[in-house]
């Protein structure tokens, strides 16, 4: 069975070059892929689980690139896996070619000869073909959002204070509208507690000691919170004064 797949990543032709020939990093972005381990000789061990119709199989096997052409964008890759559970395997070659599309943006075009043993074999074509397109296309969406991701963060503000533009000397600083920190109207609160203690100095209490000191900290806390908010409420109006 014959496939060719074709995407555009929105990236330049030699940085997917570079992370598609890292073979265990490219393989985080394949959907399915649990581990790939280098074996040498650019063989790696991988595993892998995917779904093929009603089956969920677990793929064991090799993966081998066979070859690297840096000059001509083109790779080959062959692989071989195999799910004992289910009693079937894969043996596959697929051919990478990477062409530029624009100033960032690469058109990878992936063609792949692929046999099916065992009761993998006996999944019709259109079962197959769906979810390799599946495949494919979250591989696509992957790998463009790990370079979105790889992007160069903003300078911290250190390093942006350092290319601001210094101001000549006499002339004013620019002024902001940023609001005035805020003050603690402890003048209003001091007021506040006076007049509490004023007010409890000459009112009746109640002959239930529970009850007198209730009322001393209802009329107490409730003065000192007024005299806060009257405080606070005069600091504003002066200030929109000036």
């Amino acid at each position: 069975m014959n496939f060719t797949h074709r995407c555009t990543i929105p990236v330049t032709r030699e940085a997917l070059w570079q992370f598609l020939m890292d073979v265990p990093r490219m393989a985080t972005c394949v959907p399915g892929v649990e581990s790939v381990t280098p074996s040498g000789d650019d063989q790696y061990n991988g595993r892998m689980r995917v779904k093929l119709g009603p089956i969920h199989l677990t793929l064991q096997g090799v993966l081998t690139i066979q070859e690297r052409d840096s000059q001509q964008w083109l790779a080959v890759a062959r692989a071989e896996a195999n799910d004992r559970r289910v009693g079937g395997g894969v043996h596959l070659t697929a051919h990478l070619t990477l062409v530029e599309s624009g100033l960032a943006a690469t058109e990878l075009a992936v063609e792949t000869q692929a046999r099916f043993l065992g009761k993998l074999g006996e999944f019709g074509q259109p079962v197959i073909r769906k979810q390799a397109d599946a495949i494919i296309a979250e591989f696509a969406r992957n790998v463009a959002a790990h370079f979105r991701s790889a992007t160069v963060a903003p300078p911290h503000e250190e390093e942006q204070s350092e290319l601001a533009v210094p101001q000549p000397r006499g002339m004013p600083q620019p002024q902001t509208s940023a609001s005035p920190l805020p003050v603690r109207p402890i003048i209003g609160m001091a007021v506040g507690l006076g007049l509490a203690l004023l007010l409890l100095a000459v009112l009746p209490l109640p002959a239930s000691p529970l009850l007198a000191w209730l009322l001393r900290g209802i009329v107490g806390v409730g003065l000192t919170l007024l005299g806060a908010v009257a405080e606070r409420g005069l600091r504003l109006r002066w200030q929109r004064r000036e």
